[in-house]
């Protein structure tokens, strides 16, 4: 890394060609080296120290400030500074040296450049080549120190540099005048009046360097180069400075050229710094408690897009301040995004905020600040209260008040669990005091409390919880601890509450044991507040002595009376390994064993023996106090394997070494079942394993053959493991079983073996008949042409029966494994010869006896149907011909049925007769009718269908009508109405006799139920009738209905009615008083009624009484 000083009058933003170059950077910051020295770059007041890395990014370092840079040979890194300036090198006391760049004195350059106090430094040679070149192939780094940590306190920056590794990056250290301050310099608040006496003679001491310095300053080294220099092209880069474009740039032999680079460089940085500093003030949004959210606009003059030419986007940064409008402002952004979210502030509180914007590490003036003030919220959660003063029944609390986040506190929660201990709060205490008393509380308990602040706009969280306990008396003495349960190195002693406390008291118990009978001191073992505790790590068969003691809050009590207890005695060892006591058999023997070496501080009790079989499967034989043991129900000639294990009170000890033991010889083992093969031949092949022989060899075999157990026979006995057997009947069930004998006896039988032997063609069928009671539905081809044969399933000698051949001479028909096969299209009246055989897979067997079958002759044809009459409600049928002999002589059943609404035909009939009449019907409707003949040839076919109708019903005879004298010679009839009948209209026909006339005379027809008639003749007789009369409305017919009973009239006089007989009941005005059965009807219900509502008034009279 390369360290170059550049003096201009404002920030440069396109570097010389020199500094475009690839160069090498130090891959990694190297510390603790003897070799590594810290160098210090002085920046003075006013000037800027930029440092460029590879991506052309800048970082800018504005002074007063003191860079620690890394060297990593210890060598001054090469400074490059503008015309009119030097740099030198400050070596103190402690041996830190410092890179100061001031301006040359008039003694040595032309009076165009400023003068300078210090002298100058001479700068390597290879500087000297050309004004902006340094050489590629330089290996000296200067890293810059990363913290505070690389270097002494004493040479800290007055400017907080970023915490940033320069690994791999190119540093340029350039200076700008002092004249340009930035604006939040501005707004800073001024400094310390000893800080800023001591800058300014800090500033006075670099201006004014030692005088043997500078006595050497004047050289003929200019800006680090010789003065016959003549200047050369540079290499075109491209510059680090923002909103530059790339330029070729001569080479520049004369400091006027360089001077003219310089001021086009701070011209250029001035004008983006200006740009920078107009960013406008920010906007705050969504203000919360603790949360804003502030945005911005990017400032205006450069444009940063993807085809504005510039390669960097702005970046910024928020500074806020909580100490007022020129209080001390706090970096809390950097980043590239126009909005930022403000979390952690605090409520109620005054905010200013101001808004920084840089671009290629340009940086400019902050932005007018804004201010906000934060919303109100809940208060802070309390500490928890503290306890003030308490006794045995009362405690009083206080508390402090937390921070209200701008409202004011206005009441106080208390909450307590009241000494449950179970985690559940209630309120105690709510108000604006900071203290708080409860009484009638249980002395010595303990109390957990929570507090919460409440303000006009919410609560807080509640505190920490807080116990606080109650006063109450010492403990008395405890009873002393009683044993629950003893082990070999643990004893589980439980105890009970002392006498006066309460089950809400808090005791603690101190449990103390005395392990030594020599030491009288107890110590300490348990303190809980548990009523049981398990003391382990202790010594078995060793006695021990435990004391009590219970405390509390206000002491602690005497100890209880001694427990003595004693440990568990520790199991018991091995015994000796068993041995065989007596002769072996082969089922049995004796073993004996002595008892276990080692104490264990307890006698045995009892031995248990245990036995592992040669499939290593264990079992314990013996369980007891003897010394010996017998075992029987064993193989012969097994190897049987024996171990003994011990117990007393502690428990059961180790298992013995084991012994083997090996049964005396026996009979043979039970013989596998045999395995028997089927030959081609018919033989058979019977073969088998040898069993196990039980420690002597085998002399034969036996061997067992029969149709079943309880005749088996023995057909082979020998040495061989195999057997034939001949002359067997096909597909028979034969069974075997085997046997072994050897020099001490006979084995047992093997397992009993089924076998068969192969299958044959199936026997002939034995029962073959003809189904002559069939039912003639059972089957839906007629009768006549068909035959139904059955017959009994033969057997099939040992392979499923697949079907049936069956001969009808000429014929010949297969069917499958069934015992019922129909036999169709044959003739009627014929006789048939049949005859059947069974087949499966190895054959077909041989035929049956012929059976001879006829078959019935044909069912009659359906007659002719006919309608004999049609009424409204019924249909007479009739149908064949009642008079024909032939129907006679073969008596036929006739089957009628007829058609429901579901389109299924129902039998209403059935029998020889040759007419029916259906009644129940419906006038005017249409009906479907089938019928069938059946003799003893069976069910003839239905005929076609029927279809007949109903005609329409006449309409019903009427009531004799009602006469009515009117005013005059008129008179009014009245008679009862008939509804439509299917739609169709009733009219109404009225006739009138007048006198002794012989005919009625028609008066009136219409749909009215009433007519007048006038002109009648006083003293004469009148019969009046109705009939209701049907209109069909589809045929226009009109079917009239009977007429009515005819009703008298005499027309009489007035006078005759004032003086005749006023209580007839024959008179029509007396009929007209009486009330009709409407008005009767209503005159009960309304008689109930009241008689309802003067039991419900009683009822309640009563019941309220």
């Amino acid at each position: 890394m390369y360290v170059t000083m550049m003096m201009t009058d404002q920030i440069p933003l396109e570097l010389p060609p020199l500094l475009n170059g690839e160069v090498a950077m130090m891959p990694h910051l190297v510390n603790g080296d003897a070799a590594q020295q810290v160098i210090l770059v002085q920046v003075n007041p006013g000037e800027t120290f930029t440092i460029r890395a590879e991506d052309g990014t800048l970082q800018c370092i504005q002074g007063p400030a003191e860079v620690p840079m890394m060297s990593p040979n210890g060598s001054i890194p090469p400074i490059h500074v503008p015309p009119g300036y030097i740099s030198q090198v400050i070596e103190d006391s402690t041996g830190v040296r410092r890179v100061v760049v001031t301006p040359q004195s008039p003694e040595c350059y032309p009076p165009s450049y400023p003068s300078a106090m210090s002298p100058t430094h001479h700068l390597p040679p290879y500087l000297t080549h050309h004004p902006h070149f340094i050489h590629n192939s330089h290996t000296a780094y200067y890293p810059p120190v990363t913290g505070p940590g690389d270097m002494p306190p004493q040479f800290f920056p007055q400017h907080h540099l970023p915490h940033t590794i320069y690994g791999e990056q190119e540093i340029i250290p350039l200076y700008g005048m002092s004249s340009y301050i930035t604006r939040e310099d501005q707004y800073s608040k001024p400094p310390h009046k000893k800080l800023k006496d001591r800058q300014i003679d800090r500033q006075n001491r670099l201006n004014s360097p030692p005088s043997s310095i500078y006595k050497s300053s004047c050289t003929t080294v200019y800006n680090g180069y010789g003065k016959g220099h003549s200047g050369g092209s540079g290499g075109g880069g491209s510059g680090g400075g923002p909103g530059i474009k790339k330029t070729e740039r001569r080479a520049r032999s004369s400091p006027k050229s360089n001077d003219s680079d310089l001021q086009e460089y701070e011209l250029e940085v001035k004008r983006v710094q200006d740009i920078l500093s107009g960013i406008e003030k920010p906007q705050v949004s969504n203000i919360q408690a603790r949360a804003v959210v502030l945005s911005w606009a990017p400032p205006v003059g450069l444009s940063c897009g993807p085809h504005s030419g510039l390669s960097f986007p702005y970046s910024y940064e928020v500074a806020l301040s909580d100490k007022g409008r020129d209080g001390k402002y706090k970096i809390i952004y950097s980043g590239e995004e126009l909005e930022c979210n403000l979390k952690d502030l605090r409520p109620a509180t005054d905010y200013h905020v101001r808004v920084y914007a840089m671009y290629n590490s340009v940086k400019g003036s902050c932005s007018e600040p804004v201010s906000f003030t934060t919303h109100s919220c809940a208060p802070e959660c309390p500490f928890p209260p503290k306890l003030a003063h308490r006794s045995k029944s009362s405690l009083t609390l206080q508390w402090k008040a937390p921070i209200d986040n701008g409202s004011k506190i206005t009441n106080y929660l208390l909450e307590w669990d009241e000494g449950k201990r179970n985690s559940g709060f209630r309120q105690c205490f709510f108000g604006s005091q900071k203290h708080c008393k409860l009484t009638k509380l249980c002395p010595a308990m303990g109390y957990t409390f929570r507090l919460a602040a409440r303000n006009d706009i919410g609560t807080s969280g509640y505190s920490q919880e807080v116990v606080c306990y109650t006063l109450g008396n010492i403990p008395q003495m405890p009873s002393a601890p009683r044993l629950v349960r003893a082990g070999i190195t643990w004893v589980t002693l439980q105890w009970s509450k002392p006498e006066g406390c309460s089950p809400e008291e808090v005791i603690t118990y101190t449990l103390e044991i005395q392990e030594d009978e020599n030491d009288n001191l107890f110590h300490p073992k348990y303190t809980g507040e548990d009523l049981t505790c398990t003391v382990k790590n202790l010594k078995r068969s060793t006695q021990y002595k435990f004391r009590l003691t219970a405390s509390n809050t206000e002491g602690k009590s005497c100890p209880s009376e001694v427990l003595v207890c004693t440990t568990s005695p520790d199991r018991p060892g091995p015994p000796t390994r068993p041995l065989v006591k007596g002769p072996v058999t082969s089922h049995g023997f004796s073993v004996k064993w002595d008892v276990p070496a080692s104490e264990s501080g307890c006698e045995v009790s009892e031995y248990s023996v245990e036995m592992t079989e040669p499939k290593d499967v264990a079992s314990e034989v013996y369980h007891g106090p003897e010394l010996e043991c017998t075992v029987g129900n064993l193989l012969p000639g097994t190897v049987y394997r024996f171990r003994v294990r011990a117990l007393n009170d502690g428990g059961y000890g180790p298992y013995s070494d084991v012994s083997e033991i090996t049964t005396a010889a026996g009979p043979p083992g039970q013989c596998k079942a045999p395995c028997i093969s089927c030959m081609p031949d018919g033989c058979v092949l019977v073969s088998w394993e040898s069993p196990d022989s039980s420690g002597a060899d085998i002399s034969e075999y036996r061997l067992e053959w029969g149709e079943d157990e309880e005749s088996l026979e023995f057909i082979y006995h020998g040495t061989d493991t195999r057997f034939e057997i001949r002359d067997l009947l096909p597909a028979a069930q034969y069974c075997c079983r085997l046997q072994a004998f050897n020099q001490a006896g006979p084995g047992p039988y093997s397992e009993l073996v089924l076998c068969q032997t192969p299958a044959s063609a199936p026997d002939p069928v034995s029962t073959l008949c003809v189904l002559e009671e069939e039912p003639l539905d059972a089957y839906p081809d007629s009768p006549s042409a068909c035959l139904v044969l059955n017959w009994e399933e033969p057997c099939n000698n040992g392979s499923e029966i697949l079907g049936y051949n069956i001969d009808l001479g000429d014929t010949s028909i297969t069917v499958g494994n069934t015992t019922t096969h129909v036999m169709k299209d044959l003739l009627p009246e014929t006789t048939y010869r049949i005859r059947i055989q069974a087949i499966n897979e190895i054959g077909a067997g041989p035929f049956s006896q012929f059976i001879k079958a006829k078959t019935r002759p044909l069912p009659p044809l359906p007659p002719r149907l006919e309608c004999a009459a049609a009424g409204p409600q019924s249909l007479k049928l009739k149908w064949g011909d009642s008079n024909s002999k032939t129907h006679a002589a073969d008596d036929l059943v006739y089957t009628l049925q007829l058609e429901d609404r579901n389109k299924r035909f129902i039998s209403i009939y059935r029998g020889p007769s040759h007419t029916y009449k259906v009644q129940r019907l419906t006038e005017f409707t249409c009906y479907s009718f089938r019928i069938q003949a059946a003799s003893e040839a069976g069910e003839g076919p239905f005929s076609e269908t029927y279809t007949f109708s109903t005609t329409k019903s006449v309409p019903p005879t009427i009531k004799a009508p009602r006469v009515t004298q009117l005013e005059g010679n008129s008179c009014e009839i009245l008679w009862e109405t008939v509804p439509p009948m299917k739609g169709d209209p009733v009219n109404y026909i009225l006739q009138v006799l007048v006198g002794r006339e012989s005919e009625y005379k028609q008066v009136y027809k219409g749909e009215e139920a009433t007519f007048q008639i006038s002109g009648l003749q006083t003293n004469t007789d009148y019969r009046f009738r109705v009939c209701a009369c049907r209109r069909c409305l589809d045929t226009s017919q009109e079917l009239s209905g009977a007429f009515s009973p005819s009703a008298a009239f005499v027309l009489q006089r007035s006078e005759v009615m004032l003086t005749g007989d006023m209580g007839s009941l024959d008179d029509p005005k007396m009929k007209s008083m009486m009330p009709t059965d409407e008005q009767f009807a209503a005159i009960i219900v309304l008689g109930f009624a009241t008689l309802s509502i003067l039991f419900a008034f009683i009822l309640q009279y009563f019941l309220m009484k």
